[in-house]
């Protein structure tokens, strides 16, 4: 073999290794293993919210209570919205959080961020609508979702709706 050849050989070999190593990282799941988080139970003041008509230039707040109704520490995590026009954030002993968004659009702290609600104690998260980031004209509906460590509501997914003029 020419050294030309020996050195193109080698330059794919190592590519490929990179490709495939960078993947496997990249593909890693860093989300929080529910088994290693305990077991505690929650409640929801409610699961859906109605802006009713607004415009496409307003913001709509809804605010979602959630109670530990245990006496061990509540986990929540994995909080993401369905649009890139929709924001939640959630606030813990008066701390609040930045903004979750969609998944491919928030940071891997935001993505990998868990909240501790002590026992007895609530956390509030308030979903934005921002319309104008999408407009899309017509009655809509977005979503919020989040991981717990309550068995009986492992994946949680709370609503808001609007007609949007």
């Amino acid at each position: 073999m020419s050294s030309d050849t020996k050195f193109i050989f080698g330059a794919i070999i190592i590519s490929v290794l990179i490709i495939v190593g960078a993947a496997v990282t990249l593909s890693r799941d860093n989300s929080p293993k529910r088994e290693n988080l305990g077991i505690a139970s929650m409640t929801i003041d409610k699961k859906e919210e109605d802006f009713g008509s607004m415009k496409v230039s307003d913001e709509k707040t809804a605010t979602f209570t959630i109670t530990n109704t245990s006496d061990t520490t509540l986990r929540i995590w994995g909080v993401s919205t369905s649009c890139n026009c929709t924001y939640a954030t959630v606030t813990i002993g008066g701390s609040e959080t930045g903004e979750f968004n969609m998944p491919t659009h928030m940071s891997s702290a935001m993505k990998n961020w868990v909240g501790e609600i002590p026992a007895s104690q609530t956390a509030t998260l308030k979903a934005i609508y921002r319309p104008k980031i999408m407009p899309v004209l017509g009655v809509v509906s977005r979503q919020i979702r989040f991981s717990t460590n309550d068995p009986k509501n492992p994946e949680v997914e709370l609503s808001i709706k609007a007609n949007v003029l």
